[in-house]
């Protein structure tokens, strides 16, 4: 936050704003950025802001669609909103990860594919790649049953709980 932002700065709209991000609250930064010009936060309305964005934050079909894009967390929320947040979470998340590594693996896959096809490989390298592509293959099918897992698992839970 700049020297400017301090000075014009309504502390509970920055509040609001941190907890509706899903952010931890940031005011140690803001006393930190708002030294500079004298200023102190105003943290009763800080965090009265950030009660409130949590508030938008901390709902199943946030917590689910932001852990879907590898985001957020549902462990920022109330303690008593936690629990019944961590399902949304673990189920987006765990597609999310299966995802990412089935995404890597074809990389990975394909590039080693690729190099093979270079006329100016050593034969080393060549060896090389060729028992790096084979693990890959062999670790491929595992992979690929964890993301299909994970499918199954998101489009179960999608359906018992009318997300889209």
């Amino acid at each position: 936050m700049s020297v400017e932002q301090c000075k014009t700065a309504n502390w509970f709209n920055v509040g609001e704003k941190d907890g509706a991000a899903g952010q931890e609250s940031r005011l140690d930064k803001y006393y930190s950025s708002c030294q500079k010009a004298n200023i102190v936060p105003n943290q009763k309305l800080y965090e009265q802001g950030y009660q409130k964005g949590l508030g938008y934050y901390c709902r199943p079909e946030t917590i689910f669609n932001e852990a879907l894009e590898g985001r957020g967390d549902f462990r920022i929320c109330p303690l008593d909103k936690r629990e019944s947040l961590r399902i949304y979470y673990q189920v987006a998340n765990g597609y999310y990860q299966a995802n990412a590594e089935f995404d890597r693996s074809q990389n990975d896959i394909n590039y080693y594919l690729k190099e093979l096809e270079r006329k100016d490989l050593s034969v080393k390298d060549r060896d090389d790649y060729r028992k790096r592509l084979y693990d890959l293959r062999i670790n491929s099918s595992r992979v690929q049953s964890r993301y299909q897992d994970a499918v199954r698992n998101l489009e179960r839970f999608k359906a018992e709980r009318g997300l889209r």
